[in-house]
Order: C-alpha cells, then structure tokens, then sequence
C-alpha cells in the first residue's frame, strides 16, 4: 500500500515521510510538494461490505472527510440510488473532490473504469493519495480539470471546512484550467455520468451534448433550485426521464435522469 503511494506521489513531484507510533506502527504520513509546505494527514483504515478500505484525511472537521474518520463513505444514499442504475462499465465522476464517488464505484459498483474530475489542487491531491492507497491506480483515471461548456480558465473560492463545496467561476486570467468534457471523453465509452460542481451543471451538461447523444449514459446531477427549469428543459430536450430523486440539502436535488 505505502510503496503505492509513495510512487504516485514522485510522480506528482511530492516527497513522504511515513508517521510511526513509538512501537512502529505507521498510523499517518506527511507530504511534502517540493518547494511548498508540508500537508499532514491520516490514514484510515476500515472495512465496508468486507473489504478493506482505506481514506487519507488532512481536515476531520471537513464535511466529506469527517465521514471518512468514522469508516464511512460520505452520501451513502445516493450511492445506493446510483447503485440501482449503473450496470457496469465506465462510470465518470465529474466533481470528484477526494474520491469518494470514484473509489466507491470501483471497489463496490464493479467498474471496470473510472474517469474522475476534479480542479481544486487540494482535493486532487487527496483524490491521488485515496487512488494509491486503495490499489486502483489502473482503473481510475483522473483529469486535474474543471468542466464547462467551453475551454477556457477558472478561479474557485472554497468555503472553511467543506472543499467539496468549491465553486469554480470563469475568469480569462485564471489559475485553473477549463475543457468541454466532450474533448476530453471522445473516444471513451460511457456508461454513467454523476456530475456534482456546485451551480456549473448546466455549463457543464452542455458541454457533454455529443457524450450525452452517442452513449445514452444514465445521468445523477446535483442540481441547484435556480437551474431546475432550465434541467427539466434539458431532460425534455435530451430524451430523459426523472427516475429518483433525493435532496441531502435544501436548495439542492440530486436527480437521477435515464434515457427514454
């Protein structure tokens, strides 16, 4: 698992530095990107539906983190309506933040590949770390790009203990790169597409029109009270129909669109 890690990590242009206990036992490591300060964080170790699963925390007061501390996956009902509609294949996370989607769907979705997005340098770098430590290295793919309906550049704000809420917004000077995810998956199959990017989903659902056209993929999108019109729109206009629902948070439904 550590010698996983550690590989991925020389590649990303990071050092480690494993923590240990005082009779040995790693129980954390500490990344350093050369040049910048050192990140800390926690390895933890669980079991979920007899597997051993393993999640890198650097923030427990985090939302999503703060369920990866107790051994959980961070929105396990939308795990289980995502569950009854995809039937294997490629599942593409968009907004994966660290992980938690992308590994869930390899280890317990029984995807043979997973293609995962997610801008925010800090998220990704723990998206990297949860990739290694879990042995998926060869079936998850991860792009360090945000999606929108145009190429382009982005800055983001993320709000104090919830990365998984940071929001992108254009902007032509920009830190951070923008594609069309139908570029970026021209030549992949896709077979289910869960998109959660914090009030861009409908930029984002139009750049996916040919993905969308040439694979009929069941979609899960988060979708913000605002854009509901515009949605039901693009459902109509799509072919798709409203299947599930459910709303974690208010303002806010995850919808589970598939193809008619």
């Amino acid at each position: 698992m550590h010698r996983a890690v550690k590989s991925l990590l020389a590649l990303a242009g990071a050092e480690i530095r494993l923590m240990r206990t005082l009779d040995g036992q790693v129980f954390g490591f500490e990344m350093k990107r050369r040049g910048q300060n050192v990140m800390r964080g926690n390895v933890i170790q669980c079991t979920v539906q007899n597997q051993p699963i393993y999640f890198f925390v650097t923030d427990e007061d985090d939302l999503i983190q703060r369920e990866h501390v107790r051994g959980l996956f961070y929105e396990p009902e939308e795990l289980e309506i995502i569950a009854k509609h995809f039937k294997g294949g490629t599942f593409v996370d968009i907004g994966a933040h660290v992980g938690n989607h992308s590994i869930f769907a390899a280890k317990f979705f029984g995807a043979s590949k997973v293609i995962a997005f997610e801008p925010n340098p800090a998220a990704y770098l723990i998206l990297k770390c949860n990739i290694a430590l879990n042995g998926l290295e060869s079936r998850i793919v991860h792009h360090a790009v945000g999606l929108s309906d145009q190429p382009g550049r982005a800055d983001f704000i993320t709000p104090r203990n919830n990365l998984g809420a940071t929001r992108l917004s254009h902007c032509a000077e920009g830190a951070f790169t923008l594609a069309r995810a139908d570029d970026v998956l021209a030549n992949d199959q896709v077979d289910f597409i869960k998109i959660d990017v914090e009030r861009m989903e409908m930029k984002v659902l139009a750049g996916l029109s040919g993905t969308i056209a040439r694979n009929r993929p069941p979609l899960f999108v988060e979708v913000e009270s605002k854009s509901f019109p515009a949605f039901a729109d693009f459902a109509k206009a799509k072919n798709y129909q409203f299947a599930d629902e459910f709303s974690r948070y208010s303002g806010v439904i995850n919808f589970l669109l598939l193809p008619k």
